[in-house]
């Protein structure tokens, strides 16, 4: 839900954001209705009821909104988000796509879901509401993203624990990258306040029903010691049950909606696999992506 904006930018010279916009007659058929708003830094709570807080974890530093119509009376909004880098646009992508959509060929990664379509490129998170699913207004919202792509830097870089994990039966548009506990707290709420201080994480699904979190520390002595408060919390805690060690810092611990959870650490980075399979296809993502880790160091 948006609320009041705040006062249109400037007429004359395009700056910053506005560089990235179609200019009015660009996209055939549409055209730019009023001029566009600017938020920065704080001003995203201007903008944003209730969602700005994770864009401000992914790192937040401004956004652009053009509105477009054509005769018909259709609708278009367009926002382009600055992020302070490529691995938070992308962490943010992933945070508002699902493997649902289609994927297109537009920007770094682009998926398109009724009638939102988010891409990300470099620094830069795009996200074009149709506010319907009739052929012409996704066609008018895909030209619209279409010029927006070739007008954006061209640097675009995967965070690198995307390349970590382990490519055998993995469901790509599942990834989901963070950098906080929002990120992660939005993918499985019951984790306790004990993984905190990780620096970033991923988290995937694959097809044989197992999910794969992987969260980097600064250094291998944090990582350590939230593995060890892991072990005491879901000792204790009531959403989980029946933890036991399974070989050299490994444990395995139920959780309250019937998954299995395995976790292990490797050098700074804490590892969990949680699915219903058998142990034994946990132990091998685990292996898999620990190998991963190895040869990457």
């Amino acid at each position: 839900m948006f609320i009041f904006a705040v006062s249109p930018l400037a007429s004359g010279q395009k700056t910053g954001l506005q560089n990235y916009l179609p200019r009015d007659g660009e996209i055939k058929g549409w055209k730019i209705n009023d001029l566009p708003q600017e938020y920065k830094g704080e001003d995203l709570y201007l903008y944003i009821d209730g969602g700005a807080e994770i864009y401000r974890e992914y790192g937040f530093s401004q956004v652009i909104v053009q509105d477009f119509t054509n005769p018909d009376g259709k609708s278009v909004s367009l926002e382009i988000f600055e992020m302070v880098s490529p691995e938070s646009a992308y962490g943010m992508y992933t945070f508002k796509t699902s493997p649902q959509g289609e994927a297109l060929a537009i920007g770094g990664e682009a998926r398109l879901e009724g009638y939102y379509l988010n891409f990300w490129k470099g620094n830069y998170l795009v996200t074009l509401t149709g506010f319907a699913e009739d052929k012409e207004t996704v066609e008018g919202l895909l030209e619209i993203g279409r010029s927006v792509d070739v007008k954006l830097p061209k640097n675009s870089s995967m965070p690198g624990l995307v390349k970590l994990l382990p490519e055998k039966e993995l469901i790509k548009p599942s990834v989901k990258y963070f950098i906080g506990h929002l990120g992660l707290f939005n993918i499985y709420a019951s984790f306790p306040k004990e993984v905190f201080g990780f620096k970033e994480g991923i988290k995937a699904d694959y097809h044989d029903g197992l999910s794969l979190f992987a969260l980097r520390y600064p250094d291998s002595g944090i990582s350590q010691s939230r593995f060890g408060a892991l072990g005491k919390n879901f000792g204790e805690n009531p959403k989980f049950s029946g933890i036991k060690t399974i070989g050299d810092g490994r444990f395995e611990v139920g959780d309250d909606k019937g998954n299995r959870l395995v976790l292990s650490t490797y050098g700074r980075y804490l590892t969990i696999v949680m699915g219903r399979p058998p142990i034994d296809k946990a132990l091998n993502l685990l292996e898999d992506l620990q190998t991963k880790i190895k040869k990457s160091i």
